[in-house]
C-alpha cells in the first residue's frame, strides 16, 4: 500500500469520530457511517483520482454535519480548521508503488502515523480528547498506525529504528498501565505511532527517519528537541500519579503546563501546590532544568561522556545557543555553564533552606521548597510552590534578595557572570558581556526607581519605607523575564503595567534562560539610533566597533518579535472575552517567556490556552530558530547595484 493510502485509511476513523461527536444521535451515526466509507473507499481505490475526490468529500462532509456545534464552539472551529489544514497531505500526495517491499511498508508507515499523531494534535486544538466517542476513533487511527509498523517488523533489520519502535513499545505498555479506560487504550498506541514516525528506517535516512531530518539541520533540532520535551512533559503530567487528588489533570491543562515549564515562562492554569502531587512537582522541575538550560547543552555533555563530538553543525547550533564565539571551546563553555548553574542553584537552597525554617517550617518541607524555588527563579521559570507566589515572603528580605539574585544570574547568562573576574581586573573582556552587563544594571536600577515611584502609594501602599524598597527592586528584576510577584499585580497602576510590558519585550541576555528580544538586541537598536541622530554611519561602543550585521539582526530580532506579538493579540481579541489590557499582558508575558499574569491566564478558554501555549513556544524557540537562521545566511551576490537615498520617518 502506498503512503496516500495509508494515511486515508489511518484517517478513516478519525473523520468518522468527529462527525460522530459533531452531529446529534441517530443522524450523527449515519453521518458517521457515510464519511467512513467514503475516506476509507478512497484509500482501497486504485484509481488516485477517485481516492482524492471520495476522501475530500468525506472530509468536508464533517464540518457540514456538525455545523450547529462548530459555529458555537471556537475551540471546536479550530480542531476542525488544525484538522484540515494537516490532512491536505494525504489528499495532495501521489501514489508511491516503486522501490523494495520494505522501502514501500516504511514509506506507508510514515503516513500512517503521521496521520495518527495528527488526530492528537486536533484533539487538543478542538478540546476533543475527554470525548469517548473521539478517543475511540483517535484509538483506532493508532492502532491503523501500528498495524503497518508491526507489517514493518516483519521484514526490518536489527537496527537503529527497530529498537526504538521496540522501546515505544515497552513505554505504551507501561504508560497504559497507569492510565485506565479509553485513555490507557490510547496511549498503549500512541509509543508506537511515535516511534515509528521518529525513528521511521528507509534507504535515505539510514535507519533514523525523522530524527535525521532533525538532526540534519540546526533550526530543526532546536524546535524538534524543545517541542518533544513539551509533548514527553505533557504525558507526564496526565499520569494519575501527577495529580494531588484521585482524578488525573486534563490533556490540554497537562499540555499548558508543560509548554510553560520547558520554556521557562511560569503561567499556569492550575495551582502548581495543591494540584500536582510530589511526583508532579518532581517532573516540573525537571522540565524547568532542562528547558531552561537547553537540550543542547545536555546533548553536548552526553555526547562527551561517550567519547563521542558533535558535527560542525551542531557544533554551531550549541555555541548560538550558549552564546559562544568559538566553537573549539564548546566544551569548555559547556562546563562552565553546568558547573554556574549547579553552584548557583546550590547556593540559592542554602539560604532559602535557612529563610524558610526560620519562618517556622518544617526541615522537609523547607527543603523541597528551597530546592524548587531555586531552580525555578535561576531558570527563569516563575513557579512557585504558594498559590499567591512570593507575596508571603514580601516581609523576607532574605528570600526577596535570594531569589533576585539567582533571576539575574540566570538571565545574565553563565558565561558573562564567568567573565566578571576579568572585567573587575580589566583585563580584556568581549564587547558583548561588557553591554550585557551595562544594560542589565542601567535597566534594574531604572526600572526599580520607576516602579517605586509608580506604586509607592498603590501596591506598596501597605509596606514600609525598607519593604516598599525591597519590593520594587524585587519586581524590577522578576518583571524581565522571570515570572514570581511578591506584590498583588492587580492593584497596579497602568503606568506600571506599560513599563512591565516594555521590560518583559527586552527580556534577558543571549545565553541565559532568559527569553524577550534579548538586552544586546535592544542595545544595538539604541545605538543605531543615536548613530543616525549624530549623522553617522557607524555605531560603536566602548571602543569597539559594531558590525552592521549585528544592526540587521537586531532589526530582524525586533521586528519579528512585535509581529508575532501583533498576531498574538488579535487572536486573542478574536476569540477571548478580556479587556484589551490583560489581553495584551498576557500575550506580551508568553512571548517574553516572563510568566506574569493580570489573572487573564485564568480565564481563557480552551482556544485561549492553545494561543498562549503557541506565545510560549515561540518565545523560547523563536528567537534561537532565527538566530541560527541568520547565521547560516550568506550574502553571495556578485552584482553591486547603483546607491540610491530615501526619505523615511
Amino acid at each position: 500500500m502506498d503512503p496516500s493510502s495509508a494515511r486515508l485509511l489511518t484517517l478513516a476513523p478519525l473523520a468518522a469520530a468527529a462527525a460522530l461527536s459533531l452531529a446529534p444521535g441517530r443522524y450523527g451515526v449515519i453521518a458517521a457511517a457515510a464519511i467512513l466509507a467514503l475516506v476509507s473507499g478512497g484509500a482501497l481505490a486504485r484509481s488516485s483520482r477517485v481516492a482524492r475526490v471520495l476522501a475530500a468529500v468525506g472530509l468536508v462532509a464533517v464540518p457540514v454535519v456538525g455545523a450547529a456545534k462548530v459555529a458555537a464552539s471556537p475551540a471546536l472551529a479550530l480542531g476542525v480548521v488544525v484538522a484540515l489544514a494537516l490532512a491536505l497531505p494525504a489528499l495532495t500526495s501521489s501514489a508511491e508503488s516503486d522501490g523494495d517491499i520494505r522501502a514501500r511498508r516504511a514509506r506507508a508507515l510514515r503516513g500512517a502515523a503521521s496521520v495518527a499523531l495528527l488526530g492528537f494534535v486536533a484533539g487538543i486544538a478542538g478540546g476533543l480528547l475527554s470525548n469517548e466517542r473521539w478517543s475511540l476513533g483517535f484509538g483506532l487511527a493508532l492502532l491503523i498506525a501500528d498495524g503497518f509498523a508491526v507489517l514493518w517488523l516483519a521484514t526490518a533489520e536489527r537496527g537503529v529504528g527497530f529498537w526504538v519502535v521496540v522501546v515505544g513499545v515497552i513505554g505504551s505498555i507501561v504508560c497504559a498501565g497507569l492510565i485506565r479506560g479509553v485513555a490507557g487504550a490510547d496511549c498503549l498506541a500512541l509509543g508506537p505511532a511515535i516511534a515509528a514516525l521518529v525513528a521511521q528506517p528507509d534507504d535515505s535516512t539510514e535507519g533514523l527517519g525523522a530524527l535525521s531530518w532533525a538532526l540534519e539541520h540546526p533550526a530543526r533540532l532546536v524546535v524538534s528537541t524543545f517541542l518533544l520535551l513539551c509533548v514527553l512533559g505533557a504525558l507526564a503530567l496526565a499520569l494519575p500519579l501527577s495529580s494531588a487528588t484521585p482524578t488525573a489533570i486534563g490533556v490540554l491543562d497537562a499540555a499548558f503546563t508543560s509548554v510553560s515549564a520547558v520554556c521557562v515562562t511560569g503561567l499556569i492554569v492550575l495551582d502548581t501546590p495543591n494540584a500536582f502531587s510530589g511526583f508532579g512537582q518532581l517532573v516540573l522541575v525537571l522540565l524547568i532544568q532542562v528547558g531552561g538550560l537547553g537540550i543542547m547543552a545536555f546533548y553536548t555533555v552526553a555526547l562527551r561522556a561517550l567519547g563521542r563530538r558533535l558535527s560542525l553543525r551542531h557544533e554551531v547550533t550549541v555555541a548560538g545557543a550558549l552564546s559562544v564565539e568559538q566553537e573549539g571551546k564548546l566544551f569548555g563553555a559547556v562546563a562552565r555553564v553546568l558547573a554556574v548553574t549547579f553552584v548557583s542553584e546550590a547556593l540559592g537552597v542554602l539560604l532559602l533552606l535557612l529563610a524558610f525554617v526560620n519562618a517556622g517550617e518544617g526541615f522537609r518541607s523547607a527543603l523541597w521548597r528551597a530546592v524548587f524555588t531555586s531552580v525555578s527563579a535561576f531558570c527563569n521559570a516563575g513557579f512557585a510552590l504558594q498559590t499567591d507566589s512570593l507575596i508571603p515572603y514580601q516581609q523576607s528580605p532574605l528570600v526577596l534578595h535570594t531569589v533576585a539574585g539567582l533571576i539575574i544570574a540566570g538571565g545574565l547568562s553563565p558565561l558573562a557572570i564567568v567573565a566578571l573576574p576579568a572585567l573587575i581586573r580589566r583585563r580584556p573582556t568581549p564587547l558583548q558581556v561588557k553591554l550585557v552587563l551595562s544594560v542589565t544594571a542601567l535597566l534594574l536600577v531604572a526600572s526599580t526607581v520607576a516602579f517605586l515611584s509608580f506604586e509607592w502609594s498603590a501596591s506598596l501602599a501597605h509596606l514600609g519605607f525598607g519593604a516598599r524598597v525591597n519590593n520594587a527592586w524585587f519586581q524590577a528584576v522578576t518583571l524581565r523575564t522571570a515570572g514570581f510577584n511578591s506584590v498583588d499585580l492587580m492593584e497596579s497602576r497602568p503606568a506600571t503595567r506599560s513599563l512591565m510590558m516594555a521590560m518583559m519585550f527586552v527580556g534577558g541576555s543571549p545565553g541565559g534562560t532568559a527569553g524577550g528580544i534579548k538586552t544586546t538586541t535592544a542595545a544595538v537598536l539604541v545605538l543605531a539610533v543615536a548613530a543616525a541622530m549624530r549623522g553617522r554611519t557607524h555605531i560603536a561602543a566602548f571602543g569597539r566597533h559594531i558590525r552592521h550585521t549585528s544592526v540587521y539582526k537586531a532589526v530582524a530580532v525586533t521586528t519579528v518579535g512585535l509581529l508575532t506579538c501583533m498576531a498574538g493579540v488579535t487572536a486573542m481579541q478574536l476569540t477571548q472575552d478580556l479587556p484589551f489590557d490583560v489581553g495584551v499582558f498576557e500575550v506580551v508575558s508568553a512571548l517574553g517567556t516572563v510568566g506574569l499574569s493580570l489573572n487573564g491566564t485564568s480565564h481563557l478558554d480552551e482556544v485561549g490556552k492553545v494561543v498562549i501555549m503557541v506565545c510560549m513556544f515561540m518565545g523560547r524557540v523563536g528567537p534561537l530558530t532565527l538566530f541560527l537562521f541568520l547565521a547560516e545566511q550568506r550574502a553571495g551576490a556578485t552584482w553591486v547595484y547603483p546607491d540610491e537615498e530615501i526619505d523615511v520617518g
